[in-house]
């Protein structure tokens, strides 16, 4: 390689290599066997990373070990690289990374107090954000958060019959607008919760928390309702602070969230016993069901939000609906299973939400491939529509955008039950929602969670 090599071209290798690997480890996993016979239950094509990777099963060992004594470390690791050759304001590579690291302190295990726990943790990010190349509003990495080491949670928690509740430094996407599909992403967009929340108010998740209170009843074992009153201020995600400004100011306001929802279990059976062709019984146990969640909920909030005339508006408020369901399972493997997932968010103030509307949705498809039934197969969708006050906003004077949507699909390869690698490829059309050239975006994530 020659040392005068430019700098772009030096990130396109590093993105070329990383694409390379990723598509090595898909092929290893949908490769054919070498002309054997398939056997009923078709072997692990990544069975010869059984040993490199027992040091996982190690750690989530010791893990365990530790929790059975009231205390629980837990550590999260999410790292992406992601390219687009084309589209976009400007051609780059990215890389980002985010850790989640803290402990549980289970007090009814540690000291007999029924029912409470403590959790405190923090956060070390770094890297760049590929989407600020790219000009486009949907982040292509949902690893990108603040680059530097944050304090993130430090709260109380108690349960006491169909109630729990929490308070202490929080973050109201603990319990508000989310699904167990947004946090399978690769972009951010919807990893976690909608993008809209956070440009239409002072909607946070992690890595940052403020002071905050919530408490959700459950009545029955598949309804809940939750409320959450959190302080509002301009100064979280500051890198100055790091998340160790407790203060509470005269200029911060109230930030209010409620949200609903059920959670059945569809089609749940009792053991039964199955024949084939050839007469052989087979028996199969209890069919777990079809596992789903529906929310609506909303928030309203009294910090001033930009409107498009200069001036603010000090009350806005917005509604969300979403919901998640599985709709085909196996009855042979229930691991293997197909999943539909939607949602929508609306603002009615239009001259002050930046995104007053937002609409997604999309499958999962878990053992997609014989001999892989924990990988999952994602397709994802998502539109924003901008409203007058994004298009008065730095950067926008070219004219008024319309709305940016996001096309993702991405393979989740678990090499563990807290390892995984997830190959994506990410279409944005209109970046910002205006004339921008549609953008490509591969990518590849890898992650652990202990």
């Amino acid at each position: 390689m020659r040392s005068g090599m430019h700098a772009g071209s030096l990130r396109r290798l590093a993105f070329c290599k990383s694409a390379l690997a990723g598509i090595f480890v898909l092929g290893m996993a949908v490769s054919p066997t070498n002309g054997e016979e398939p056997s009923a239950e078709p072997a692990d094509p990544l069975a010869f990373l059984e040993k490199p990777l027992a040091f996982s099963d190690w750690i989530e060992g010791e893990f365990t070990k530790a929790g059975d004594h009231g205390v629980t470390p837990f550590f999260n690791y999410w790292a992406t690289w992601q390219g687009n050759p084309v589209g976009g304001l400007s051609q780059s590579t990215a890389y980002a990374q985010e850790t989640l690291f803290g402990v549980s302190l289970d007090m009814e295990k540690l000291t007999g107090w029924r029912g409470a726990s403590f959790r405190v943790s923090g956060s070390a990010n770094a890297g760049k954000n590929l989407s600020q190349a790219m000009g486009n509003v949907f982040n292509a990495s949902q690893a990108y958060v603040v680059p530097t080491i944050l304090f993130y949670e430090a709260y109380y928690a108690q349960k006491f019959g169909a109630f729990e509740f929490r308070i202490g430094r929080l973050s109201p996407s603990d319990w508000f607008a989310s699904l167990p599909a947004f946090g399978m992403q690769v972009q951010g967009g919807i990893d976690g919760n909608p993008t809209s929340l956070y440009l239409n108010s002072k909607f946070i998740s992690s890595p940052n928390a403020t002071w905050g209170g919530a408490l959700k009843a459950s009545p029955t074992k598949d309804t809940y309702a939750a409320y959450g009153i959190y302080q509002a201020t301009d100064r979280l995600g500051l890198i100055a602070y790091h998340g160790l400004d407790f203060s509470v100011r005269p200029g911060d306001a109230v930030f209010m969230m409620a949200e609903t929802g059920w959670e059945p279990t569809l089609a749940a059976r009792e053991s039964r016993t199955l024949h084939d062709k050839s007469g052989k019984k087979t028996v199969v146990p209890s069919d777990p069901g079809l596992p789903g969640q529906y929310k609506f909920g909303g928030y309203f909030s009294t910090f001033p939000q930009p409107d498009a005339n200069g001036g603010a508006e000090q009350n806005t408020l917005g509604f969300y609906l979403m919901a998640q369901q599985m709709v085909w399972r196996s009855e042979r493997n229930p691991d293997i299973n197909f999943s539909l997932w939607a949602g929508a968010t609306y603002s009615p103030q239009y001259e002050v939400a930046q995104m007053p509307w937002m609409g997604f949705g999309g499958t999962i498809f878990q053992g997609v491939i014989p001999g892989r039934p924990q990988d999952q197969f994602l397709c994802t969708w998502m539109t924003g529509g901008f409203g007058p006050a994004f298009s008065t906003a730095p950067g926008q004077e070219s004219g008024h955008p319309y709305a940016e949507t996001v096309f993702d699909v991405s393979y989740i390869i678990n090499l563990t039950e807290e390892l995984f690698v997830q190959p994506d490829i990410q279409y944005i059309l209109n970046p910002n929602g205006t004339t921008t050239p549609n953008a490509l975006v591969l990518g590849l994530q890898f992650g652990c969670n202990f």
